[in-house]
């Protein structure tokens, strides 16, 4: 009787389909960053015409980050990654951690010395100054950060496979 009620799926339709919402994410966050890219030209960077847009960005992100954790698909992906790579994904997280943090901190430390120096000299002070600390900052921050989101999709991907090992 349970029979009755079960749908059929072709396994070539769901995969179609799973493209097209794929393509689709794709194409709305295009358009919240070109949204966001016209907002700036036109209002500046500091108006609030932008919240929108960067929630749409960052909370779409996160969900996929949170659910692919949750499911174990990031750490399969991460496993994928680690046997077809030379580098792991463990160091990679590391050295784009550590490249995002210099990047900012060189941002930083160019705007301090465009900005607020008077002189050449004073200006390459205004830089190193600004780009040590700045890497004292981040460095440890953007570290705890990637790297705890990178351990916990480890320990829980480890937990489902575990979990599947026992069914």
């Amino acid at each position: 009787m349970m029979k009755a009620f079960k749908k059929i799926t072709d396994e070539r339709i769901e995969n179609v389909r799973n493209k097209i919402y794929k393509e689709m994410y794709h194409v709305i966050m295009a358009i919240c960053l070109l949204s966001v890219l016209v907002k700036i030209y036109k209002y500046g960077v500091g108006s609030g015409e932008l919240y929108l847009e960067l929630v749409i960005l960052l909370a779409s992100g996160v969900y996929y980050l949170a659910r692919s954790i949750f499911l174990g698909v990031f750490w399969d992906e991460v496993e994928m990654h680690d046997r077809t790579s030379k580098t792991p994904m463990s160091k990679k997280t590391i050295f784009g951690t550590v490249g995002l943090a210099f990047i900012i901190a060189t941002i930083m430390g160019v705007n301090s010395a465009v900005s607020y120096a008077d002189g050449s000299s004073q200006g390459l002070w205004y830089f190193v100054l600004v780009w040590c600390v700045s890497v004292m900052i981040y460095l440890p921050i953007l570290l705890l950060f990637f790297g705890g989101i990178y351990l916990l999709a480890k320990k829980i991907g480890m937990k489902n496979s575990e979990d599947n090992k026992k069914l």
